[in-house]
This record gives structure tokens, C-alpha cells and sequence, in this order.
């Protein structure tokens, strides 16, 4: 050996896949699509996204409402419930085709309405009927509306 350093050899297989690595990852990136600018192209899939957003929300809107009717409507039958076995309690009222009917407003705000129709015999027991409704709607619910449809009609002696 001379007084030369040995320069390493090359490595023909590891210079081949190095270069082959580089060639194939510049092709990789020459075929990459080309990055966008801002506002080119991406504003329809912002949009589409908007909407299923919005869609999704008045889905959920909508579902809200139906719960809240059912609601209502489960208050109302309560409000009926109550006041029928009140009714039916009273001695003097017994036999007495009476029939109330509730209906709870939509917003809570607004009043419930209990419609009270049939016919009694006497205004005696219309005052015990109206009283008694109004005794136990009032202590279910404080803002109750009564429509009176209650008629007196005297039951014919036989």
C-alpha cells in the first residue's frame, strides 16, 4: 500500500436505492396535486358543511318541539284526570253527565283551558261543579281558564 489513504468504495447496490428513493419520491411529488390558494376552490365544501349544520340544527329544533307538545298534551291529560275523579267524588254530582276537557297551550305562558260541559239538575249542583273544577285546577296549575257548558236541566219527577 502507498502512503495514500484508501478512499471508501462505493457501495453500487446502497448508490443505487438512494438514487432510486430520490427518483421515486420526485415523481411522487411532481404527481401530488398542487396546493390551493386560499378561497380557490375550498368555499363549496365550507358551504356544504354550513349546510349539514344547519340541517342538523333544524332537525334538532324540530324534535325539541314535538317533545315540548308532547308535553302539553301530557299536561292536559293530567289536568283532565284530576279534575273527572274530583267530580266523581262529590256525592252530589254522582250520576251527573259531566265532562271536562283540557287543553294546555303551547307555550307555557299562556293559560290552560278546561272546558266543563253536561247537563245538572239544579244551579246547586252547577255551582258545586264549577267550584270543584275550579278548586282543583287552580291547585295544579294557578293560570286555568274555565269555559262553563253546563246546563241546568231538572230531572223530570216519575
Amino acid at each position: 500500500m502507498s502512503g495514500r489513504a484508501a478512499l471508501p468504495r462505493p457501495n453500487s447496490s446502497g448508490s443505487v436505492a438512494t438514487l432510486s428513493a430520490l427518483v421515486l419520491s420526485y415523481q411522487a411529488w411532481a404527481q401530488a396535486p398542487a396546493p390551493r390558494a386560499p378561497g380557490a376552490g375550498g368555499g363549496a365544501s365550507l358551504i356544504a358543511v354550513v349546510l349539514i349544520i344547519f340541517a342538523v340544527l333544524v332537525i334538532l329544533g324540530i324534535r325539541e318541539l314535538y317533545d315540548l307538545q308532547r308535553r302539553r298534551e301530557s299536561e292536559a291529560v293530567q289536568l283532565q284526570a284530576q279534575i273527572s275523579d274530583a267530580l266523581l267524588r262529590d256525592q252530589l254530582l254522582y250520576g251527573v253527565p259531566i265532562m271536562a276537557t283540557a287543553r294546555a297551550p303551547f307555550w307555557r305562558r299562556s293559560p290552560a283551558t278546561i272546558e266543563i260541559a253536561g247537563q245538572v239538575p239544579s244551579p246547586q249542583a252547577r255551582e258545586t261543579a264549577l267550584r270543584i273544577v275550579r278548586a282543583e285546577a287552580s291547585r295544579i296549575r294557578p293560570d286555568v281558564q274555565i269555559e262553563d257548558r253546563l246546563a241546568v236541566v231538572p230531572r223530570h219527577a216519575a
